[in-house]
Formats: structure tokens, C-alpha cells, sequence
């Protein structure tokens, strides 16, 4: 039975050997004050058990094992005050109790023997001891469980597996102080526990990768739902970068973390400055090319942060080229937006600017074929009509600019009213009647009329447009025609034209903005016409659809509700 006590004991003493020289090992990798005071408890706990048999030998073993476990004490509260911090005023009250406590001991010659005969002093002094490192041991349990109530999955697992560890390390150092004075056969079974509690020690301040990737399956489960939102509704990169920052520290557990750019500007930070973050970014140059190129981030530290292993790099890594993606999206994004805005606004200003010139171009035109402004010779004469036709088409091309703009402001309001849809059409078969002087236009009404609640000169713009572009695109001589009919509840103008048509394909995108359909030849426009006419006819709970083939000319119609099913807006 002897020779098996040596074992566990021999066991005992070098499991906890191992646990702090991978406490060391960490503080030396990652040398701040958490890992430190790690180092320092494990250490010196794994020294008392080391000196435990030789204790009983002298005085100055035993001196030398009080310092020790004081020291064991220390190094685990002050582990506790970095993660979870203590108000200055407390820690050095905690400070001073511990040396206090040690130097009471020292001076009382506390016997190595517990169950020997105490005096008064050295009952008090070993009392003193014990509330010491009991305090130092039990409050950091209740602290780190009540510290993990409402932080992310990481964060609340670390701090209770912590605590576990605390717990753990509780039970080591009773089991050492009752062991010595039971049967062999109790002192073996509390060998074996003291041996089982090592892994327990392990697992709590040294997570293996995959209890941390299991820590991490609640924030993986969430981010997956999060992530598509989060890339593509994202307005701005500034935005991005803080959404995806809080999602870097929840997958790892972090409680600070900042952003860097490509070119080293800090994007966002949380619980550091950005001051402070530039000088990181600067000092541990964190845009260092890895494997496929700069990372958009590598820095991620705070109090609750473990010594990250490849595991948790490997998922940055893997998570922060997808939050480049994003951020290159948003940038992109912006600039498409930057450009619509300059469309927009040069549609605005060019439209305004040029509509008071064109005014007095076709104002003097008009008088001068009229004969108000003189006689005007016969070959001048027989080219006036011409240039009629040629402001009418700019005019007409200013109108739908304006148009457009209204409409991309949010200004384009319909001024709805009970209307005749037979005598509107004519009129904007009128307005644009010079446009058709190429082709012969058949227009087929119904012997009734047909009354719609619409925005009158919206309607004829949508007409005009339909009929411009039958012009535009086909043959000098083919016929054009307009039908006028009623359909059910709706009423419906379609204009037919026997021109080149328009692939399957190109209908697809034939009604986006500044889309024009590529054809043999130059066809004038802005690529707003059917654009717009199609927004206004949805304006009035209508549509405008194509029919059409390539060689076998096109069909558009347009349809809006009758007087009895629309409402006045």
C-alpha cells in the first residue's frame, strides 16, 4: 500500500508540476497581468506540494511553505482582479491583509505538524492564514459566477469554467490537509480524487480548442442567421465595421477589439480609444500580409480574452475575410450611390438650364413660320418645319429629364381626375404628331368613351413616349398603331409598330433607367422614356408590358384602372 501511496503521490506532484509550467509557458507567450498572476498561484502551489514531505524537517521549510501558499493566494485573487477589477481601495487592503497574515505566521513558528499543540498566537496566526487564502480562493467563485450572469455564451462559459477551477483548486488544498491524518486506504482514495481534479484545472484556466469551439457553437449559430444582414444591409462602412467588431468579440470572447483599414486608418473601435488602437496597430503591424494577402483586422485584447490559439486566429481570419468582402461592397455601394446622386442632379440642373433656351428657340421658330416675324425666303421657309420638329424632340427629351428627376426626389406627385382616356390619347397623339411624319398612324377608338381616374399629363407623357419610340425604331413608311379599347376593368392603349423588335433577352432590363437597346444604327434618346412611363403607369395602379420579337416589329401596352376602380389621390 506504501509503495502505491509513493505512486499517486509521485503522480500528484508532477501533474501539478506540468499545470504550472503551463502557466509559465503562457505568461511568457502572453505577458500580461492575468496570465502572470496564473503563473504565479500554479507556481507556487505546485512548489508547496513539491516541499510538502520535507516541511515537517525545519523551520525554515515550514516559513518557506506559508510564503508559498500565501503566494498561491495572492496569485489567484489578483488573477480575479484582472479579469473582474476590484475598487483600488479594496485591492490594497487585500494586499496588506495577505502580508499581514504572512508575517504573523512567520513570527508565531507555526509547527509543520497541524494536529501538535498550538499557543494562542500561533492559533490566531494559522486562523489568520486560513481566512486569507480562504477568502482569496472563495470569493473569486461566487465573483466570476454572478460576473458571467448576462455576458455573451464565451464570456459566461470562461468565467464559469474559472470558477470551476477555483473550486477545483479548493478541494486540492483541503484534500492535502486532511489526507495526512487518515487510514491508508482513505489517504489513497484522496490521492485519486486529488489526481482526478487535475484535468478539471486544466480544462478551466487552459480551454482545449474544441471546449472552445463548444463555448462558441451559440455565437456561430447566431452569427450564421446574422451574417446576411449584417453584409448586405450594412448602409456604410462605418457601420459595418461596428456591427462586425461586436461579432468578433462574441465569437472569442473578447471584452476590447478595433478595426483596421487597408491603409491603416481605424475603422471602429470598442472599449479602446483610437488613439490607443493606432498605436497597437502601429507597434504589432497588423496589416502583415497572412496567407491570401492583408487582413482587414488581427488585433483583438481585453481583460476576458484568452491566449488565443490557431483555433480562434484560424476563425478571425476566416471571419474577417468576410467582413472585407462586405466592407468592399459597402464601398462600392457608395460610390454607385455617389453616381446615381451625380445623375440625378445633372438631370436637374441640365433639364432647368436647358429648358428656358429651348422656349425661346421654339417660340421664334414657330413665329417665323407663321410669317409674324416677316417674309422669310423659300428655301428658308421649306426648313422651318424641320426645326420645329427638332425642338419639339428636344423639348420633349428636357420634359422627360425633368420628369425624371421629380421622380427620383420623391417630387412626382399625380394629380388624378375624372378623364376621358379616347380624347387624352388623341391629344398626345397631337403633341407628338410632327415626330410621326415618317411613318402613316392608324389609331382605333371605341364608339364610346372611357373614363379613368388619372393624372392627365402623366397619362399623355406615358403615350408620347410610346409613340416616339415606334418612330424611333422603325422603318421610314411602316404604319404605327394606336388602340384605344377597354379591358374588363382596366382600360388599355397599345401602341403596335412593325419595326425590328426587341430580343427575349433585352426585354429583361428594357424598362431600367438609362438603359438604351443596342441597335444598328444611332437612335437618339436619354433612356428614360419607358423607364419612366412604366413608374407612371404603376403610379396610377397600372402597368406597361412588351410584346415583341426580333423582325416582327413590338407591342407595348398600357393599362390603367377604370373611373369605378381607382381611388383619387
Amino acid at each position: 500500500m506504501s509503495d502505491l501511496l509513493l505512486v499517486f503521490q509521485l503522480a500528484i506532484e508532477l501533474a501539478f508540476s506540468l499545470l504550472a509550467i503551463k502557466a509559465i509557458a503562457s505568461s511568457v507567450r502572453q505577458p500580461d497581468r492575468p496570465h502572470g498572476h496564473l503563473a504565479l498561484a500554479l507556481g507556487s502551489l505546485a512548489l508547496l506540494i513539491l516541499l510538502a514531505p520535507e516541511v515537517a524537517s525545519s523551520q525554515v521549510l515550514t516559513d518557506v511553505g506559508i510564503v508559498l501558499f500565501l503566494l498561491s493566494g495572492y496569485g489567484l485573487i489578483m488573477f480575479r482582479n484582472a479579469l473582474v477589477p476590484f475598487d483600488p481601495a479594496a485591492r490594497r487592503l487585500i494586499t496588506v491583509a495577505i502580508i499581514a497574515a504572512g508575517i504573523v505566521a512567520v513570527a508565531a513558528r507555526l509547527p509543520a505538524d497541524p494536529t501538535s499543540p498550538h499557543s494562542a498566537l500561533q492559533t490566531f496566526a494559522l486562523a489568520a492564514l486560513l481566512a486569507v487564502w480562504a477568502f482569496c480562493i472563495l470569493e473569486p467563485i461566487t465573483r466570476f459566477v454572478m460576473s458571467a450572469r448576462g455576458r455573451p455564451a464565451v464570456e459566461r462559459a470562461r468565467l464559469r469554467a474559472m470558477s470551476l477551477g477555483y473550486a477545483a483548486l479548493l478541494a486540492v488544498v483541503l484534500i492535502g490537509t486532511i489526507g495526512g491524518s487518515l487510514t491508508p486506504g482513505a489517504t489513497l482514495l484522496i490521492d485519486v480524487i486529488a489526481l482526478a481534479v487535475v484535468p478539471i484545472l486544466y480544462v478551466a484556466f487552459f480551454p482545449p480548442a474544441w471546449l472552445r469551439r463548444i463555448w462558441r457553437q451559440p455565437e456561430e449559430d447566431q452569427l450564421r442567421h446574422a451574417l446576411h444582414d449584417l453584409l448586405l444591409y450594412s448602409p456604410d462602412r462605418a457601420t459595418l465595421a461596428r456591427r462586425a467588431l461586436a461579432w468578433a468579440e462574441r465569437l472569442v470572447g473578447g471584452e476590447a477589439a478595433f478595426l483596421v483599414d487597408f491603409d491603416g486608418a481605424v475603422l471602429a473601435a470598442h472599449n479602446v480609444t483610437t488613439a490607443d488602437a493606432e498605436k497597437i496597430a502601429s507597434a504589432n503591424d497588423v496589416l502583415r500580409p497572412i496567407s491570401n494577402g492583408p487582413a482587414p483586422w488581427r488585433n483583438i485584447s481585453g481583460r476576458l480574452t484568452p491566449l488565443f490559439g490557431d483555433e480562434e486566429l484560424w476563425r478571425l481570419r476566416q471571419y474577417g475575410t468576410s467582413i472585407n468582402a462586405g466592407l468592399d461592397r459597402v464601398a462600392m455601394n457608395e460610390r454607385i450611390a455617389a453616381l446615381e446622386r451625380a445623375k440625378t442632379d445633372f438631370l436637374n440642373i441640365a433639364s432647368h438650364e436647358l429648358r428656358g433656351p429651348m422656349t425661346v428657340i421654339k417660340g421664334y421658330l414657330t413665329m417665323l413660320d407663321a410669317g409674324a416675324l416677316g417674309e422669310v425666303s423659300p428655301k428658308a421657309q421649306s426648313v422651318l418645319p424641320l426645326l420645329i420638329s427638332k425642338s419639339d424632340e428636344v423639348n420633349w427629351m428636357i420634359e422627360q429629364m425633368i420628369e425624371a428627376s421629380r421622380l427620383e426626389e420623391g417630387r412626382l406627385a399625380l394629380k388624378k381626375q375624372r378623364t376621358d382616356i379616347v380624347e387624352l390619347t388623341e391629344n398626345a397623339i397631337d403633341g407628338v404628331r410632327m415626330l410621326l411624319s415618317g411613318h402613316e398612324l392608324k389609331v382605333q377608338t371605341p364608339s364610346t368613351s372611357i373614363d379613368a381616374e388619372v393624372d392627365p399629363d402623366r397619362f399623355q407623357i406615358v403615350v408620347r413616349n410610346l409613340l416616339s419610340n415606334a418612330s424611333k425604331y422603325s422603318p421610314a413608311g411602316t404604319d404605327i398603331t394606336v388602340d384605344i379599347h377597354r379591358n374588363g376593368e382596366k382600360a388599355t392603349v397599345s401602341v403596335i409598330d412593325q419595326g425590328m423588335g426587341i430580343a427575349a433577352e433585352d426585354q429583361s432590363h428594357l424598362f431600367s433607367r438609362f438603359v438604351r437597346i443596342e441597335t444598328g444604327g444611332h437612335v437618339k434618346g436619354t433612356g428614360l422614356g419607358l423607364w419612366l412611363s412604366r413608374e407612371i403607369a404603376r403610379m396610377h395602379g397600372g402597368d406597361l408590358s412588351v410584346d415583341s420579337a426580333v423582325g416582327q416589329g413590338s407591342t407595348f401596352t398600357f393599362t390603367v384602372p377604370l373611373s369605378n376602380h381607382s381611388g383619387r389621390s
